[in-house]
């Protein structure tokens, strides 16, 4: 029997839950050139939003380019990858790739390797030091390219943040900037999983990428969407959950894309007709211990301090500069809960859901609950 609930993996098609108005959103930007920065926390499905309106408005006249910048380690791996993935989607004939690099690429002294199939294994580096000189030829390459075929490309950049560890990582997001703001048969979609370092290159007035095009800051699904894409899973494999029972297992893990894909699958494997409170106990608590080891490692690298003002978040305070709720939770003075905040931020464990502060990751809150209240 195929699973009807899928996470950790990009999720389209049967799995893709609603989001109609993100997808015409970001495919009315990306195909009217206006280029696009997704924001939110991790596992909110941003990959699989792109990917979806990908495979819903790809065509002959538009393509899609996808660069993951996890695996690149620096700017000249950049260059390779980004022209070695932008030559792919422009065409896909050899004959083409080799005219394109003589004709766009040869100050470079590019040098190519080809395996026994073309198409998916083929690389091109570039003389180092010729690269210093002509990185412009490279960064201008997906422009000239989508000019040449008469095509509009869309270059979808993940993890966009990881810039960062880069040799100078400014200079390089001012020589992209620089060359991207110029193209007029591009656009760029660019998302990442670390928000508030996403949310400094794009809205911090002295960054390069300041005011580079439309800014998507994603929510999360609503529950009535997840009731019934839920309902209509169980149903197609003969098996039955109430609605009740659905929005129960949404709010368990507050509506967080990645935990209720999970959470649906544990109660759907312990389901043999129909779900029940049981099942439902069992399966957070098969979600919880397959999260334990990780969730520990975490709080080890947290202070006392720390823990203590998530004890009090999971508590329900929200005013945590007062005397009682400082010498209740022992957090050392109004002065140090700044401080506190600021590194729960920086490690993602907290985040701030308009208007109040709450913990980022759901099955963490409920780990957190049961072994530190």
């Amino acid at each position: 029997m195929k699973i009807p609930f899928k996470y950790g993996e990009i999720v389209h098609q049967v799995q893709f839950v609603n989001r109609d108005q993100d997808r015409k959103r970001l495919a009315q930007n990306l195909k009217s050139g206006l280029n696009t920065m997704l924001i939110s926390p991790r596992r909110w499905g941003k990959s699989s939003l792109v990917k979806q309106v990908a495979l819903e408005n790809e065509s002959t006249k538009l393509r899609f380019c996808f660069i993951d910048l996890f695996h690149i380690k620096d700017e000249e791996e950049f260059y390779q990858v980004l022209t070695k993935e932008v030559l792919k989607v422009s065409s896909s004939k050899m004959d083409d790739w080799l005219r394109y690099i003589k004709t766009f690429l040869q100050k470079l002294s590019p040098k190519i390797s080809v395996g026994i199939d073309p198409i998916n294994d083929f690389e091109i580096s570039f003389d180092y030091h010729q690269v210093s000189k002509n990185y412009k030829d490279l960064l201008d390459l997906p422009e000239k390219l989508a000019k040449d075929k008469n095509i509009k490309i869309v270059v979808c950049l993940d993890e966009f943040q990881n810039l960062s560890r880069f040799n100078d990582p400014l200079l390089f997001q001012q020589r992209l900037r620089a060359s991207w703001q110029h193209h007029k048969h591009i656009s760029y979609c660019l998302y990442g999983s670390k928000k508030h370092m996403m949310i400094d290159i794009f809205q911090n007035k002295s960054m390069p990428f300041y005011k580079f095009g439309d800014i998507m800051f994603l929510e999360k699904i609503a529950t009535q969407h997840w009731v019934k894409y839920m309902c209509k899973q169980f149903a197609a494999t003969n098996k039955h959950i109430e609605k009740s029972l659905a929005e129960e297992i949404v709010g368990k893990v507050k509506n967080h894309s990645y935990y209720v894909q999970q959470l649906s699958h544990l109660v759907w494997i312990r389901t043999s007709d129909n779900v029940d409170e049981e099942i439902i106990n069992q399966a957070i608590k098969d979600l919880l211990n397959q999260n334990s080891i990780l969730f520990t490692k975490e709080i080890e690298l947290l202070s006392n301090t720390q823990i203590s003002f998530l004890q009090a978040l999971s508590d329900g305070v929200e005013s945590f500069h007062t005397n009682k709720v400082i010498s209740q939770y022992k957090l050392g003075s109004s002065s140090n809960i700044s401080r506190i905040k600021g590194a729960l931020e920086k490690k993602e464990i907290i985040d701030t859901f308009s208007p109040k502060l709450g913990f980022l990751d759901p099955a963490f809150q409920l780990w957190f609950e049961m072994y530190f209240k």
